[in-house]
């Protein structure tokens, strides 16, 4: 009875343990990307009330504040996107990756393409959108290449545990 209490309580404090660690930081790196990833959201706050208030007030050149806040805007809608397509458990487990990358990107490039419009990001010239349109496939291209890349070694990675637990089990 006693080494069941024992054994429980020190499931207990490691499940503790484990979850007060989660929220740490441990490393450099995890502690630039957290800052970093703060600082990004407190200046993309500040920003979008400068924008609205600015616009609001007529406040500085208004081309200026409207590109501010598409800038904002397509950033916010990006993140959505991302969220709905690559975090978002039922289409996680319904659709391939494939898909979910494809519809991304179905709904990003139609959004940049509005927030440009009414930003007045690109000219109003073909040169101009032929070039926003190749330089989003080239980036969509890239992307993709780095992310494929990634997928294959943690694909090796998890094959090569998978081996050894199959192997442990056989012995």
């Amino acid at each position: 009875m006693e080494r069941n209490e024992s054994q429980n309580w020190q499931g207990i404090e490691r499940k503790t343990q484990q979850e007060f660690d989660e929220g740490l930081n441990k490393t450099v790196g995890q502690i630039m990307c957290k800052g970093i990833s703060g600082g990004a959201i407190c200046f993309t706050g500040i920003s979008l009330v400068y924008g609205v208030i600015a616009l609001a007030t007529n406040y500085g050149d208004r081309q200026n504040n409207i590109i501010l806040l598409t800038l904002i805007a397509a950033g916010v809608l990006s993140g959505i996107y991302q969220q709905i397509w690559f975090n978002y458990q039922p289409l996680i487990t319904k659709l391939s990756y494939l898909h979910r990358f494809l519809g991304f990107n179905v709904c990003l490039f139609p959004t940049l393409v509005a927030m440009a419009l009414i930003g007045g990001w690109v000219p109003n010239m073909t040169q101009a959108w032929m070039s926003f349109t190749a330089l989003y496939l080239v980036i969509l291209l890239v992307t993709t290449l780095i992310f494929n890349a990634m997928f294959k070694k943690e694909e090796q990675k998890y094959k090569a545990a998978f081996e050894k637990y199959q192997a442990s089990r056989r012995a």
